[in-house]
C-alpha cells in the first residue's frame, strides 16, 4: 500500500511529538547523512566517474554558433527508418 502525504504533514507530525533536542539531533544527522549518500549516488555514475553537469560545459561562441540553430529530434523518432532511407537514397 502506498500512503502520500505532505512534508508539512510530516513536520506537523514531528512536532507533535515533543522530541528532545537531542532526538532531533539525531534525526537531523540521519537524514542529513542519507541526502549526502544519494547526493554522491546521483552525482556519479555507474563506474564511479563524476557525471558531467550542463554548467560544468563550456562551449566556445564559435561552436555555439554553429549548432544555435539545430533543432533536436522529436522523441518519436525512428533511427533506423532513417538509416534505411539515407542508404536507399546514396544506394539507391
Amino acid at each position: 500500500m502506498n500512503l502520500t502525504i505532505s512534508m508539512n504533514t510530516v513536520l506537523n507530525f514531528l512536532h507533535s511529538m515533543a522530541l528532545s533536542t537531542s532526538n532531533k539531533q539525531w534525526l537531523a544527522d540521519h537524514l542529513y547523512e542519507e541526502v549526502k549518500a544519494e547526493r554522491k549516488a546521483a552525482a556519479t555514475t555507474t563506474s564511479g566517474w563524476p557525471k558531467i553537469r550542463r554548467e560544468d560545459l563550456h562551449i566556445s561562441p564559435e561552436v555555439m554558433k554553429l549548432v544555435e540553430d539545430i533543432e533536436p529530434l522529436p522523441k518519436d523518432f525512428d533511427y533506423d527508418k532513417a538509416r534505411l532511407e539515407y542508404l536507399l537514397k546514396k544506394h539507391g
